[in-house]
């Protein structure tokens, strides 16, 4: 059973009415079928847990979407912090990880 289409706002965003929203337990009854929903129907499949926007399903194509557009914004990244050199030069896996880190600590503000 979905809820009512609304609008989620929470810190890290605002999440569309026109997603279906299930709680994580009859979500994890129902995997299979929202798994085939998502994967032949291109549906987005939002999991609360506690009432709070937990997870989401998406396509896999929107996945690897998403994953090029965070490559490239690392790569404009490095290529301005090379350009602005304040400081010794760093291994690839040590800029990844700072990276990282960093977008951790804005998800937590």
């Amino acid at each position: 059973m979905t809820t009512p289409a609304r609008t989620l706002h929470t810190p890290a965003g605002v999440y569309s009415s026109s997603m279906d929203t299930y709680p994580l337990v009859e979500a994890r009854n129902q995997l299979g079928q929202l798994v085939g929903r998502v994967r032949h129907g291109q549906e987005h499949i939002l999991i609360t847990e506690y009432g709070k926007p937990a997870a989401a399903l998406i396509p896999i194509s929107e996945l690897e979407e998403l994953q090029r557009l965070r490559d490239e914004a690392d790569v404009a990244e490095a290529r301005a912090r090379e350009a602005a050199r304040s400081g010794p030069s760093m291994a690839h896996d040590e800029f990844m990880a700072q990276l990282e880190e960093e977008d951790r600590r804005e998800v937590a503000s």
